[in-house]
């Protein structure tokens, strides 16, 4: 087996994880109200900025927060997609860092 066939097997694999399905049935009902998926999506990507900047207003983020928590509280699908997305970055990391450690690239 060359490494295209091993990482082909691999992601078939990680496919199959019970994380992934939840993510993708968790998008997949997200996908029926454009207007909520629009709205997670403006969500996802505040949150990315606040992460990638170097200047954060503490008071503007605060406000976001609470913001998000009530978005959250308000629909499900928003609270379950968010968790589901979550535990799937958290796996991608995970298996990055076992990668990374492994090979003992520094």
């Amino acid at each position: 087996m060359n490494l295209d066939e091993a990482i082909d097997n691999f992601i078939g694999f990680l496919k199959d994880t019970d994380i992934y399905k939840e993510y993708r049935s968790a998008l997949e009902e997200l996908n029926k109200d454009p207007d909520l998926k629009r709205r997670v999506d403006d969500f996802r990507q505040r949150n990315y900025n606040f992460q990638q900047s170097e200047d954060i207003d503490l008071n503007e983020y605060d406000q976001f927060r609470s913001e998000l928590v009530g978005f959250r509280a308000s629909d499900q699908r928003v609270d379950t997609f968010l968790d589901a997305e979550l535990a799937l970055c958290r796996m991608i990391q995970d298996i990055s860092y076992r990668i990374t450690e492994a090979i003992d690239f520094e």
